[in-house]
């Protein structure tokens, strides 16, 4: 059964998406409305922006507060909508947003500006903002709502709770079992139901993660492109061509993608992986071989000290990757995965990891599981930062394979 359509919390893409646009939105408003005014004050509008020399637009405590808008305004869509961001957002909610955005721009441009305090000023930019937030969520969540989660209705209480309520008195329902059965479980009450997101960053720490993922991938490939371009070359001298291997791995929530690193094995090296899935000596499933045979002399230490992936921060520019998060799996492990299993894939892949700084030659597919579930769990930006400081100490020490 399908759950019928109305306003619902998006996680994926789209409210990564969304969140992104309510951003712009935010920056771009209070500007708009100083040029609108303008445009106003040259027609002699009562509303335009007063003469005199005097342009708003210019003011820097225009931009200072469209700066502070980045955050005011998604803060105010978060205190009308519990499951931010989500789609069908009734009318009424997102003009009290506006209606708390405008009063907190208010006081900011009046502490800042006395001289830029208009009341016009602002009620434009609300205007503005609102209706932005009306178009964003009827065009940017249409391929949100092509498909519906499963609904299913509340199972029955027990006798001593239905009692409790038919007398009129409060019972209260324990979400413990979910909570120590998932790693970040995201449980939203909204439009009468009950919203459960097994394991997931929220849109917003989503957007934040890949902010941070794109600064620390641009930071290091200028400052590594030495680096790359040596290992490039010495790959090409010592084992020809091609230098850069792709292979097909599974990505965010199991969808394929190719993923790219410096060549490691003699060629047709891929081949030959289904024929030496038996001598894996990781346990579970996932492909590792301790000394495997296909790895060039060039390769192995290229792997010692993680060289070979440097091409992979080139796939977290693109999006493809993270920087930080559980390794990519070959589809082939895919293929050999428990349902429980598929949690780890709720976050892009890395090219580090918690794991990779932990333990690092861990054989035991369980414990990496653990280590990746835990990852996911505890994720914060500082957390991020630590594990790329862990795992440059760990490159470093050569302890890779």
């Amino acid at each position: 059964m399908t759950a019928p359509r109305n306003s619902s919390p998006i996680v994926g893409r789209g409210g990564v998406r969304l969140v992104a646009l309510d951003l712009l939105v935010g920056v771009l408003a209070l500007p708009i409305a100083a040029l609108a005014r303008e445009f106003l004050g040259a027609l002699n509008s009562p509303l335009g922006a007063p003469g005199g020399g005097f342009r708003e637009i210019e003011r820097i405590a225009l931009w200072a507060v469209a700066i502070l808008s980045v955050l005011l305004w998604p803060l105010a869509l978060r205190a009308v909508d519990p499951g931010y961001p989500s789609s069908r957002l009734p009318a009424r909610r997102i003009f009290i947003a506006a209606l708390i955005w405008l009063f907190a721009c208010s006081g900011a441009i009046y502490l800042l500006d006395k001289s830029l305090a208009s009341r016009a000023l602002v009620l434009f930019a609300a205007i503005i903002i609102s209706g932005a937030a009306f178009f964003v969520r009827r065009v940017g969540t249409r391929e949100a709502e092509t498909s519906s989660p499963p609904h299913v209705a509340l199972p029955q209480l027990g006798v001593e709770a239905e009692q409790a309520l038919s007398r009129g008195e409060p019972i209260s329902i324990s979400l413990e079992r979910l909570e120590r059965a998932l790693p970040r479980p995201t449980i939203i009450l909204e439009g009468g139901r009950i919203w459960i997101y097994p394991s997931v960053l929220s849109p917003t720490e989503r957007l934040t993660k890949r902010v941070l993922d794109v600064l620390l991938a641009v930071i290091l490939i200028g400052v590594l492109s030495p680096v790359i371009a040596i290992t490039a070359l010495l790959v090409l001298v010592k084992d020809g061509r091609p230098i850069v291997y792709s292979d097909e791995r599974a990505g965010l929530f199991g969808r394929p993608f190719r993923v790219r690193k410096f060549r490691t094995m003699r060629s047709g090296a891929e081949q030959q992986r289904a024929e030496l899935w038996a001598q894996s000596s990781t346990e579970g499933p996932a492909f590792k071989l301790a000394n495997d045979p296909r790895v060039t002399r060039l390769g192995g230490v290229l792997r010692r000290f993680s060289l070979d992936e440097l091409p992979q921060l080139f796939d977290v520019v693109a999006g493809r990757m993270s920087l930080v998060g559980p390794r990519p799996a070959g589809l082939d492990e895919l293929a050999r995965y428990e349902d429980r299993h598929r949690l780890r894939l709720t976050v892009r892949p890395g090219v580090t990891g918690l794991w990779q700084v932990r333990r690092r030659l861990d054989d035991n597919f369980e414990q990496r599981m653990s280590d990746d579930l835990e990852y996911i769990q505890r994720w914060s930006i500082v957390f991020d930062l630590i594990i790329v400081l862990r795992t440059i100490r760990v490159v470093l020490a050569g302890r890779g394979v």
